[in-house]
């Protein structure tokens, strides 16, 4: 499994990404057979097998790219794999299929693969269909993108297959919640925070015994506030002690929010893939408010409180349910807990079937 450059595979810094490739090694039911390359780092995860790459200095190519280079010189030196799984990296997959025609390639798609170097145009995505053992995306949602313009009734679209997103359950009874909501997320734009925050800052005033706790940061790592942050805080600045940021927080002090919060956000703008943070407030029984963009619904319809056109106004309205409520927010509770069959299990169940084929197809 080859991560983006980019990622980092530690407790404390770990991304999506490196996040969910962790989950597909564990839960698998041959776990020892996966070795995932990454960026070398310092303290990387211990529970699975991990050799980092340190790609030789170019001035002609990329990081991705040296990061591919470095990965063939260790190959060669070592000895070919059953399958080469490339995550997220559309042209890292391409130029190991032209480096190396012997390499049986996977392309493991966690985005739109119409926004990516080496898949943003028809003919690039034929080109990475004609030449991959299989393609795996992580929603229907991500497979209708990936086929855009070339349809399932192209000869080899079979090979682009669904392994839905999960993750495991860290608690093992339906918590107790307390009345604080929770918004968590990168801190960029499209995820919508800046607009929840200010929807929430409108209503929170009139339910006194309510707080907000904001987690998340731009990147995943501990970093100085940027502009957009600033714009958080001071939206969220009239709630005074009642409103809180964290920043960056790892995964064990996030989970423990989530376990503890009445209500959660994930107020999307964009078409997510499938938010991870979508299906970790619902593994943790909250009453959810999400939005209907892209491979959202497939996980929170029928169990969250989706709005369909995400604005101030809309998002203020949906708080203002759920606060008002108590037996819709009770409900909500207790359908994402009792109805969760996102687990990473069966998330792994289904992409160790799709490398299966893979492999059957390609022997």
């Amino acid at each position: 499994m080859l991560l983006p450059s980019k990622e980092r595979f530690t407790p404390d810094n770990a991304g999506a990404i490196a996040g969910v490739v962790r989950d597909l090694a564990i839960a698998s039911a041959t776990p020892d057979i996966f070795h995932i390359y990454g960026t070398a780092v310092e303290n990387a995860f211990s529970d699975v097998n991990f050799t980092g790459l340190k790609p030789e200095h170019s001035l002609f190519r990329g990081q991705n790219i040296r990061f591919a280079n470095a990965y063939l010189k260790h190959i060669a030196a070592t000895t070919m794999p059953d399958i080469v799984e490339v995550h997220s990296r559309c042209h890292v997959a391409g130029y190991l299929a032209r480096k190396n025609k012997n390499l049986n390639i996977v392309l493991y798609l966690h985005n739109d693969p119409r926004t990516m170097k080496g898949a943003k145009t028809i003919a690039e995505r034929r080109f990475l269909l004609d030449h991959m053992a299989a393609v795996i995306c992580i929603s229907n949602y991500i497979r209708d993108c990936f086929l855009d313009g070339i349809g399932d009734k192209h000869p080899k679209a079979h090979i682009v297959g669904v392994a839905r997103n999960g993750t495991n359950r860290w608690i093992q009874k339906q918590p107790k919640k307390e009345p604080f909501i929770l918004l968590a997320g990168r801190m960029v734009p499209e995820k919508g925070i800046l607009e929840c925050a200010e929807a929430i800052a409108q209503v929170l005033p009139n339910f006194p015994e309510w707080r907000l706790i904001i987690a998340g940061a731009r990147r995943f790592e501990q970093a100085k506030r940027g502009s957009y942050e600033d714009k958080v805080a001071t939206v969220i600045a009239p709630l005074g002690s009642r409103a809180e940021m964290l920043g960056f927080i790892p995964i064990k002090d996030m989970q423990k929010l989530q376990a503890r919060a009445a209500i959660a956000a994930c107020p999307s703008l964009w078409n997510e893939p499938i938010s991870k943070v979508v299906l970790e407030s619902l593994a943790a029984g909250c009453a959810l408010i999400t939005t209907r963009r892209g491979g959202i619904p497939e996980v929170a319809e029928g169990r969250a409180l989706l709005v369909d056109d995400p604005n101030i106004i809309t998002f203020s309205n949906a708080f203002k349910t759920l606060l008002d409520d108590d037996n819709m927010r009770q409900s909500l509770q207790h359908k994402a807990w009792r109805d969760f069959p996102f687990t990473a299990q069966q998330m792994a169940q289904d992409a160790d079937a799709l490398r299966l084929l893979a492999l059957l197809r390609e022997s």
